[in-house]
């Protein structure tokens, strides 16, 4: 995962928060494919509740003057935090939203069907 900030220097990974010159401007986040329940669990849940605010979208790859490709990304505004899955590649807008979102919502449905074993069976800390 590598982080930027629009208005600045990269944001540290240490959680240093002397260099960074506004909280509310906007962050990127940038992870692989495989990462996406990290990204969903980091950005868009709080203490295990969805942000339901989260909206699906594109970012423009641009390689020279033409328009390459799209990226699929998420924006969740209430932490104003987009995360932009970097290996996928999309030649319409429409099409890398729909593969955020069909992601998204596999990975929901995947853990639904998860249970936790009975309080007597599980390990005490």
């Amino acid at each position: 995962m590598r982080r930027s900030s629009p208005d600045g220097p990269p944001l540290p990974e240490n959680g240093d928060s002397t260099l960074r010159r506004h909280t509310t401007a906007l962050q990127r986040f940038y992870y692989a494919s495989h990462q996406i329940a990290i990204a969903y669990d980091v950005h868009i849940c709080e203490a295990g509740v969805p942000d339901v605010e989260t909206s699906y979208g594109a970012c423009p790859r641009h390689e020279g003057e033409r328009l390459a490709a799209y990226h699929p990304s998420f924006h969740v505004p209430g932490k104003n935090h987009t995360v932009v899955i970097t290996d996928c590649r999309f030649g319409e807008e429409n099409l890398a939203k729909a593969w955020m979102a069909d992601r998204i919502r596999q990975l929901i449905l995947s853990r639904r069907c998860q249970r936790l074993p009975p309080a007597r069976y599980r390990r005490r800390c």
